[in-house]
């Protein structure tokens, strides 16, 4: 599973035929996560959380892109939920997200997840 942050604009890539944006090139950061963190995550309500307050399309075998707009939403509730009682299993993927979110934001460009 990845995480993927455009760092520039060139990063983005949009595909008119299925109306999707993806990251690829040489200005992104990208994490990978296994299987086992996956499940924690789900485990933890994740899923669920994105599904309901960001409308997020992912689910296992799923991607979904966020654009700067949406990651504003996100980085809220990723410092909301870090502010909390997190499990030390997953507290380190919601860090990540959160520095990419930021890089999104601060970048005007997007992250994409690769379930």
């Amino acid at each position: 599973m990845w995480i993927r942050v455009a760092l520039d604009q060139d990063s983005l890539h949009y595909v008119e035929e299925t109306g999707h944006t993806y990251i690829d090139g040489p200005h992104i950061k990208e994490f990978y996560f296994d299987d086992s963190t996956a499940k924690q995550l789900e485990q933890d309500g994740f899923l669920t959380e994105m599904w309901n307050k960001m409308d997020a399309l992912f689910d296992w075998g799923d991607c979904d892109f966020f654009s700067a707009e949406k990651c504003k939403a996100f980085k809220t509730w990723l410092e909301v939920k870090l502010s909390g009682n997190v499990s030390h299993d997953v507290r380190g993927i919601y860090e990540v997200m959160l520095e990419y979110a930021v890089e999104a934001i601060k970048h005007q460009t997007g992250m994409y997840f690769d379930f």
